[in-house]
């Protein structure tokens, strides 16, 4: 039985390699797959800005979808080429070497069932090691081809694609940047806009019975058609003049918030703080004249004008 162990030792290569080409086969597509889902989650989330709650939904897929195919496509076949699951039988690997060698045909797969004969006779051993013997020169390892894994690889033109239509867009790194937002689910982010507002009146304690101009300019890639000022509540439109847009609050002013908008971008809140305005409520001179006028101390009040001898204080 010399030659049957043979067969069977060939068998058992068969499929180790059969195993190892579905694995070769399987991380091929674990990796497009993985690759094309995860620009599916950073589209989704570089084009709507989701919430934390959103940003969470889309982590939990990713890492469940991705766990899938790992397990299917890399783990089952590994569980199958270290015989921690029962992979295919001897009868099922005898069909796949028997396409691959014509002359193999079914005489392998009648050779597993001979041997499956428990009365087996003088006569049914001897068939078996002839046919064995017939059969030693056909390398079955040879029924597997590698080669056939490659009609995987033209499958990576497809995220190698959508990279390039990110990069041609000019927007890699903030699309790329959607990963650290879907990371970090529980931090809040806000959704940059394509300008924003600077405040060029920057001295913001004013005096109340003075009128007072404020000015702001655009920054930024975009420039919005009107741009208005928000105070408490009332919405008013800023003239352009010469780049900067300026509004002009008249007396009497009082402390107040306010803040820009334009084409619902909105800036920071600012707080105007109104002072009462200086003046003089009365004052009064203490003269202290000199001995040999010999007037006695005087005080004057109110008044602006004073005429005294020299020599008093």
């Amino acid at each position: 039985m010399n030659s049957y162990q043979n067969i069977q030792h060939k068998l058992a290569e068969f499929s180790r390699k059969y195993y190892a080409k579905i694995l070769v086969g399987g991380s091929l597509v674990f990796l497009i797959l993985g690759l094309l889902f995860f620009f599916i989650i950073l589209a989704v989330e570089y084009f709507l800005w989701l919430d934390s709650t959103g940003r969470l939904i889309l982590l939990i897929l990713f890492v469940g979808v991705e766990l899938f195919l790992l397990y299917k496509y890399i783990l089952t076949p590994l569980f199958y080429l270290f015989k921690i699951r029962e992979g295919i039988s001897n009868k099922q690997a005898s069909l796949l070497i028997g396409k691959h060698f014509p002359d193999v045909d079914d005489k392998l797969y009648n050779l597993l069932e001979l041997t499956e004969d428990k009365a087996q006779s003088e006569l049914i051993l001897a068939s078996i090691e002839q046919r064995s013997e017939k059969m030693k020169p056909f390398p079955f390892t040879k029924a597997v081809d590698f080669r056939e894994n490659l009609k995987f690889v033209k499958y990576f033109t497809i995220p190698l694609l959508l990279f390039v239509l990110v990069w041609i867009g000019g927007d890699v790194n903030e699309f790329f940047g959607s990963t650290k937002r879907i990371v970090n689910y529980d931090l809040a982010y806000e959704k940059p806009a394509l300008f924003g507002f600077k405040l060029l009146s920057t001295d913001l304690e004013v005096l109340k019975d003075k009128s007072y101009s404020i000015e702001v300019i655009i920054e930024g890639d975009l420039r919005p058609d009107h741009v208005f000022i928000d105070i408490e509540g009332k919405k008013l439109q800023l003239q352009e003049q010469k780049g900067a847009y300026k509004y002009t609050l008249s007396p009497p002013l009082r402390s107040t918030a306010f803040f820009f908008l334009a084409n619902d971008v909105k800036s920071q809140t600012y707080h105007l703080k109104a002072l009462e305005t200086p003046s003089i409520e009365n004052f009064e001179l203490v003269l202290d004249y000199p001995s040999y006028t010999g007037r006695k101390k005087e005080v004057l009040k109110s008044t602006g004008n004073a005429v005294f001898p020299e020599g008093t204080s």
